[in-house]
């Protein structure tokens, strides 16, 4: 079965986002993946990303999106059902402590094997770091309904969700490099 990678569209008024430059680079590397570029939409991106899990039966999920303020790859450890926007989608909501799912989980871990990526990045000399707050925009929100919705299906499947720096501050092709390392580090099976 194949990977399923997701990125998002440019938002908030950039012409680009680090995780759509990498993800079109990684389709150039890597056979075998299924992409979806994502809106910045609040109400199309989880219904995409639920069509796309349907339709591709993945092995794995990995969901990039981007961070402004980050350093390093932020691998993000847990999933938080709420919504609160700081900034609109590209429809212009700006839902504020929404649950995502009300009958769901308070938060959901990450099921990629977060220690074996961190280690292997770090061996790479990658910046890389564990973060406990993806917050609570689309990146949440796409990583949330993803963990929820294969739950709900009870689909047991390495998932998670992993923030880019602007490509500004880390080049592309080194976020390229670092996700096809972790892509690797799935396939392997490390812990």
């Amino acid at each position: 079965m194949p990977f399923l990678i997701t990125a998002f569209q440019p938002f908030n008024g950039r012409t680009k986002n680090a995780s759509s430059l990498t993800l079109i680079e990684l389709r150039k590397t890597i056979p075998n993946l299924r992409t979806r570029i994502l809106p910045v939409d609040s109400v199309r991106a989880p219904a995409i990303l639920k069509h796309a899990i349907n339709l591709i039966q993945p092995s794995a999920i990995i969901m990039l999106g981007e961070a402004g303020d980050a350093q390093t790859i932020r691998l993000e450890t847990t999933a938080w059902n709420e919504k609160t926007f700081r900034i609109p989608d590209i429809a212009g909501r700006i839902p504020s402590g929404i649950p995502i799912n009300p009958s769901a989980p308070h938060s959901l871990p990450s099921s990629l094997p977060l220690k074996a990526i961190h280690k292997n990045l770090q061996q790479q000399k990658i910046p890389t770091s564990l973060s406990h707050d993806p917050g609570r925009y689309l990146c949440n929100q796409i990583f949330f309904t993803a963990l929820n919705f294969l739950q709900s299906k009870n689909i047991t499947i390495p998932t998670g969700f992993i923030h880019l720096p602007l490509e500004t501050t880390l080049p592309t092709p080194i976020a390229t490099k670092a996700i096809s390392n972790i892509i690797h580090t799935i396939l392997t099976g490390k812990k």
